[in-house]
């Protein structure tokens, strides 16, 4: 079913030209992947098909071209056996009757001398051979090895040759010799081709020059056989390698596509989704990891949020009703001035409670958006204990509480007033979370280069369970008990933030029935 343009924006898998991510398109990653290796795999299959046939071609000429020489090689044999021998002189062939080399005097010329005509021979020169005395000294009949034509056969592609003279007249030639033209050759062996024949020209005796060749027709026409099937071949590997890698192609992209559909279907309602890793490769498992690790990490922030937003409704709830509540009761009926007095002293104390919790929200958001303006200067714990002491002093004396105190210098660069509340949080908490008649034990020093508060109790601990949350915000271990002692569950999470946005960190260890102890730790200053 075709979608409506409306339809293509709602979807979270199509893209901004309402393609999905792994269709056609230059964009594709598959399609990419495809051309690449199509590419690659051309070039090598048609290279290696190249590099084949060219050494194949190259080896088959070689062996024609050998054949050949040794044609014209007999050929030469024959001429020298048939010249007269010079007076004196070494018989023209070596013992046995078989022919041998020519003796330096009878060739023409030297081989750096400059031809005076394109024959070689030069004007007046009294040793320019004639041809005639040439042709008069050759047999009627010359033949190529037998080897040569019992190989081929009576076929059309039988050897022929040509033996030319100096002058470039055909002195003797086969039947089958084609009207090829004749040349002087500065080199000793030249191969050449001429129309569908092979040759070889080969310097002779008295100026002459052998040519000996055959019709390639047909080695050409199997080499060309050779090329069709090894281009049918290629063309054929080719079409298995590109099915190949589209398959591979789309194997390798489909964990990405599993990914993608399910990072589409998270929404902020539904966060528990998590991409399956199980079967994938540890690439793409290790990045399905982080992926839902980031997803478990936004999970519980959205849920903290959402948490957040309750307490705090929750906790503004509370002194607001107050206010109503008492508002209402004194505008029912009139009422003496001792009454009023008591009811705007009961809407002083919401309203207290009220405004510091919304102290508390904002310094959380401060702390949260990384805007908390820290007014850092030369802060001694110490004498911030030896203050809060002093202000809390009659809490503790309330309930019996013996407060020791260790203090040595332990300066650090802080906000005075943002650690002295770090540090009257630590101390009421011992205090108010303590039993009857408890100690607390506060410490203050130096060590490893920071500054260490420490706040101990003996009071009833804090289960291993609450340990894990005791530091989120409106948590309470015991949530009915800190309600009525006034606490909103906040003053923990703002000591935290304020320990980290000073670079260091509040720690605690709590045991049942033991006591509870709180370790702040600052840089100390520098």
């Amino acid at each position: 079913m075709v979608k409506s343009q409306s339809q293509k924006g709602s979807d979270p898998l199509k893209t901004r030209e309402g393609q999905t991510p792994f269709g056609t398109g230059s964009k594709s990653l598959r399609w990419r992947l495809q051309i690449w290796h199509t590419g690659i795999l051309l070039t090598v299959v048609f290279v290696f098909g190249a590099v084949i046939f060219y050494q194949f071609r190259r080896s088959t000429f070689a062996e024609v071209d050998a054949e050949l020489l040794s044609g014209a090689r007999v050929l030469e044999g024959s001429i020298l056996a048939s010249l007269p021998r010079p007076p004196g002189g070494p018989p023209n062939g070596p013992p046995g009757g078989q022919p041998g080399p020519p003796p330096p005097s009878r060739w023409g010329g030297r081989p750096g001398d400059r031809p005076g005509d394109r024959f070689g021979n030069r004007p007046g020169d009294p040793e320019s051979p004639a041809p005639e005395r040439l042709r008069q000294a050759l047999p009627e009949e010359l033949h190529l090895p037998g080897s040569m034509m019992f190989r081929r056969g009576p076929r059309e592609d039988l050897p022929w040759f040509v033996v030319f003279g100096s002058d470039g007249s055909r002195l003797r030639e086969s039947q089958n010799a084609p009207a090829i033209v004749p040349e002087f050759i500065r080199q000793s062996v030249v191969f050449q081709d001429f129309e569908a024949n092979r040759y070889c020209l080969l310097r002779g005796p008295e100026r002459s020059t052998i040519a000996v060749g055959r019709d390639v027709t047909p080695l050409l026409g199997a080499l060309n056989r050779l090329m069709i099937i090894t281009l049918l071949t290629a063309c054929g590997v080719l079409a298995v390698g590109m099915a190949g890698g589209w398959w591979l192609s789309g194997r390798a992209i489909a964990p990405i596509e599993r990914i993608s559909k399910t990072a589409g279907s998270i929404t902020a309602s539904n966060l528990s989704r998590r991409i399956d890793a199980g079967e994938m490769d540890i690439e793409l498992g290790s990045l399905s990891e982080t992926l839902n690790s980031m997803l478990q990490r936004l999970e519980g922030s959205f849920e903290q949020q959402t948490r957040f937003t309750a307490d705090a409704s929750h906790e503004l709830r509370t002194p607001l009703s107050v206010l109503i509540m008492q508002t209402e009761l004194a505008l029912s009926r009139d009422r003496s001035g001792e009454e009023y007095r008591e009811t705007l002293q009961v809407c002083h104390r919401a309203s207290q409670r009220m405004r510091q919790l919304v102290e508390n929200l904002l310094t959380l958001a401060k702390t949260d958006a990384g805007k908390l303006a820290l007014r850092k200067e030369n802060t001694d714990l110490g004498l911030l204990v030896d203050e809060s002491v002093g202000m809390l002093d009659s809490l503790g004396m309330s309930r019996n509480i013996q407060v020791e105190m260790e203090t040595a210098p332990a300066i650090c660069a802080g906000d005075s007033g943002l650690l002295l509340q770090v540090v009257n949080n630590l101390i009421h908490n011992s205090i108010v979370y303590n039993n009857d008649g408890g100690k607390v034990s506060i410490r203050t020093f130096v060590e490893g280069g920071e500054a260490v508060l420490q706040v101990e109790d003996n009071g009833p601990g804090i289960d291993p369970r609450d340990l894990p949350h005791l530091f989120e915000r409106f948590y309470r271990v015991d949530r009915s008990r800190s309600r009525e002692q006034g606490g909103s569950g906040l003053g923990l999470a703002i000591c935290q933030n304020v320990a980290m946005a000073h670079g260091g960190r509040l720690e605690v260890k709590s045991e049942l029935g033991a006591g509870s102890k709180f370790e702040l730790r600052l840089p100390v200053s520098g």
